[in-house]
């Protein structure tokens, strides 16, 4: 919606251009928010950019239906508790005045504070007059006031009551306090509120929207499970990624083309920027400005120094294949096959394979036979055994299959951190590659996230490898290996995948 030129203004009465500009915020969201901002910012004028105009336009397709659950994850300092969770609701009131709304934050002093820049704005004489909504007199409290018209606002903090109560429209602004992203257990208690409490308190749970704004804290926080529940996501980088990019469904793209563009110069401009992500660290910086959260900076394996490469090098190899299993078709864990070689003559590790998938317990069982032949019989192959009797008893039926090949059990005991430990050690001094497969980038976010990360798989067949590598080759420095040699000068094993 265009704002009015001085031309148009010039050419309206006072009290006809009141009711144009009453229109035009009725209509717009984005021009309600500028008519509204002097009476909540005074002293401060709107700083306008695209990041704006992005959520308003995905918010008004919330209002048209065209959305029903929205995710946004956008840098703090971004206008977004202001633009949700005050001035949404008042423009949804300007034309539907009778929607009941739930705000929720991490802390309720959060929710009431956003609650009393709704109430200002309600109270004040602009909206008053232009809207004919005002403040309910019996009930204006803080944590629960509503409108004039039978509209409503409840304020609640994560773990609050919502009995009695539901939202035709449920605004969830940051569930997670910043502080406390690292810590498994209150960050677990607001994924499992918002998921079985909030998400619940509708009044109609297939048509009722529920919008979701935040920074990212972590990769197991509330965004991650509101976009596992289908949301749409709108999601705003500080330094444009390319790679990681996201359009949305209404034909949203994030307007720059360029890697390290910077998203709203003229409210972060570039040496902000920089000094925010100094002081915060690379940790901090990724999770909430990039809103791709990374484990911190010195974790257990320091991905940057895993070499890609294109091609083997032309030297002979000891190669093993490191299985991690999980019996669950088309949804959970994976089941992943790595294959790592051990170069002779470069005296390095090469991960030079991964399958994964998702497979019943029919079709793991005939992905590692299949992966076998593929390998051929100089791979030697590496299946976990759970603890117990069930697992020892898999596990042989699974290796008497493999009749032919050379194949093992290995005990899964210990901490996960524990077994990838040794091939942390190796990664620090540079002594394990990778090569350049469709599989790779996924399998070096997993190694980065770990033991942060959701999926462990990778990294457990990969320690799994390298263990077993490790013992083969300090066998080798004792006496000659049992293990076949792959090749002299094989080529065939930089074509695998």
């Amino acid at each position: 919606m265009m704002q009015l030129t001085p031309e148009q203004v010039a050419q309206y009465g006072p009290e006809a251009l009141q009711k144009i500009r009453a229109e035009l915020a009725r209509r717009n969201l984005l021009e309600f928010t500028r008519q509204a901002w002097p009476i909540l910012e005074p002293a401060r004028p709107l700083v306008e950019g695209w990041p704006i105009q992005a959520m308003c336009e995905h918010l008004e397709a919330v209002d048209r239906g065209e959305i029903t659950k929205l995710l946004i994850t956008i840098p703090p300092g971004s206008m977004k508790s202001r633009l949700v969770r005050v001035m949404f609701p008042l423009w949804i009131w300007t034309r539907k005045p009778h929607m009941s709304f739930i705000g929720a934050s991490y802390a309720l002093r959060l929710s009431i504070r956003d609650n009393f820049y709704t109430r200002t704005v309600l109270q004040s004489e602009w909206y008053k007059n232009n809207f004919d909504v005002g403040l309910s007199e019996e009930q204006g409290g803080k944590e629960f006031f509503q409108n004039t018209r039978m509209g409503g606002m409840l304020a609640l903090s994560v773990g609050g009551q919502t009995t009695g109560y539901r939202g035709d429209c449920n605004l969830a602004d940051d569930l997670h306090n910043v502080s406390e992203g690292e810590s498994d257990a209150k960050r677990s208690e607001a994924v499992q509120w918002f998921a079985e409490t909030f998400q619940n308190r509708v009044n109609d749970l297939g048509k009722s929207p529920i919008i979701v704004v935040m920074q990212r804290v972590h990769e197991e926080d509330v965004a991650s499970a509101a976009m596992d529940m289908g949301y749409e996501h709108l999601m705003i980088q500080m330094r444009y990624d390319k790679s990681a990019a996201k359009s949305t469904n209404i034909g949203w793209k994030d307007p720059r083309d360029k890697d390290g563009e910077l998203m709203w110069t003229e409210r972060f401009p570039s040496d902000a920027v920089d000094e925010i992500e100094r002081n915060i660290g690379p940790y901090a910086f990724a999770s909430q400005y990039q809103q791709t959260p990374v484990p911190r900076k010195g974790g257990l394996i320091n991905v940057d120094n895993i070499k890609v490469l294109d091609e083997l090098p032309d030297e002979p190899f000891i190669a093993v294949r490191a299985w991690d299993l999980a019996a669950s078709e088309g949804a959970g864990a994976f089941t992943v096959g790595l294959q790592m070689l051990y170069g002779q003559e470069s005296d390095r590790f090469y991960i030079a394979d991964v399958r994964r998938k998702q497979l019943g317990a029919g079709g793991v069982r005939q992905l590692i036979l299949d992966t076998a032949e593929e390998d051929g019989v100089p791979t030697k192959i590496v299946l976990p055994q759970d603890p117990g009797q069930a697992g020892k008893a898999l596990v042989e039926d699974m290796i008497a299959a493999l009749t032919g090949y050379t194949a093992k059990a290995e005990l899964q005991s210990g901490a996960k951190e524990t077994r990838a430990a040794p091939l942390a050690t190796q990664v620090d001094i540079g002594r394990v590659c990778v090569l350049n497969r469709t599989w790779t980038r996924p399998l070096l976010d997993e190694l980065r996230f770990f033991p942060k990360g959701k999926f462990k798989d990778q990294v457990d067949a990969a320690a799994s490898a390298f263990n077993e590598l490790a013992s083969l080759t300090r066998k080798k420095e004792r006496k000659k290996p049992l293990l076949t040699v792959v090749g002299e000068r094989q080529d065939n094993w930089a074509k695998l995948a």
